[in-house]
């Protein structure tokens, strides 16, 4: 795919079911998040909403090029930005999985700058060069350091292919299976050596940045993560006589995360989740218990109280409803 490219978006935004938006790829691997490193998005102007979400991207032939993702909005809704993960990186991804049961990505223990124009400035003040990758920082007992590279050492160039910007050495050294020697071309001091690096495991590397994998998830504060995409919380006693609920049971919920089931189904926050398949709900164990034994693609209803109009309005009870996803948000 190129920047000009016509593309599709089938989603069901807003529970309208199987719509079908169309538009150009705008931008190739657009970074979102500068802390999500391996997240380099298309960008589209197709029409993306909240419930477009794990719906495919495609080119004017029919063929999947990306699975849509986010949006860019000040106002919660499109605004012409748009993001679909390349169909490239969820393929590798997937077989990742299906061959090891996670997905390992390798790493040769080196900084850079991330900021575009940054680095280009470093490269041609220390180095003379417009392309490469500038190093400025070598981790401490990692592949890089024990292969000899220093820091204000030049990337030009890895397995012989040339190495432009950060990008291309994140994406070739990532897709390389941990243990792998790989030569990297480096201009130091105006000279081109070449260095012969065993590319390491990114988690063991980065803890920090990136975990090992092993690490439990971290608990919000008040409330508990469950997979519908919502943060729940016990209502205590003195919770319902703040907000005038007479009736028994039920959970508050705290967030409903972004792109999530819960959103697209349109759970809100402070809504109280009294029941979900006809079995009622107390408490946010109640809420797992009856989460576990739901699969991918079974239709899941929920009761909830919903404030009427404002802060002040009294709380009625609504009913909503949806399909689980293949992969739980």
């Amino acid at each position: 795919m190129q920047v000009g490219d016509w593309c599709v978006a089938i989603g069901s935004p807003f529970g309208f079911q199987a719509t079908v938006t169309a538009g150009i790829i705008s931008a190739k691997e657009r970074d979102v998040d500068p802390l999500q490193q391996f997240q380099h998005f298309l960008q589209t102007d197709a029409a993306i909403n909240p419930g477009n979400s794990g719906g495919p991207l495609l080119n004017i032939r029919g063929e999947v090029i990306g699975i849509n993702t986010a949006i860019a909005s000040r106002s919660g809704g499109y605004q012409g930005i748009g993001f679909a993960l390349p169909m490239n990186t969820a393929a590798m991804v997937y077989n990742e999985i299906i061959k090891n049961g996670k997905v390992t990505r390798g790493s040769i223990g080196i900084n850079f700058s991330s900021d575009p124009a940054q680095a280009r400035d470093l490269l041609k003040a220390w180095g003379g060069v417009n392309e490469g990758v500038f190093v400025q920082k070598v981790e401490p007992g990692g592949p890089a350091e024990k292969a000899g590279l220093k820091e204000a050492d030049i990337i030009s160039t890895i397995n012989g292919k040339p190495i432009h910007q950060g990008n291309d050495l994140v994406n070739m050294v990532t897709a390389t299976p941990v243990g792998t020697p790989v030569t990297l071309g480096v201009l130091r001091s105006g000279k081109q050596e070449n260095f012969k690096v065993v590319v390491g495991n990114l988690a063991q590397i980065f803890p920090e940045r990136f975990g090992t994998g092993t690490e439990p998830e971290a608990v919000k504060p008040e409330g508990t993560t469950v997979s519908f995409g919502i943060s729940i919380m016990d209502m205590t006693d003195q919770r319902r006589e703040s907000l005038g609920i007479k009736q028994p049971g039920g959970v508050m919920v705290a967030e409903v995360e972004p792109n999530s089931f819960a959103e697209d189904i349109g759970l809100r926050q402070n809504d109280i989740l009294t029941d979900i398949n006809k079995q009622p709900i107390n408490s946010t164990a109640d809420v797992k218990r009856v989460q576990a034994t739901l699969k991918p693609g079974q239709p899941v209803a929920f009761r909830v109280l919903r404030r009427d109009r404002g802060d002040k309005g009294a709380y009625t009870a609504t009913f909503l409803a949806g399909t689980l996803p293949g992969v739980s948000h």
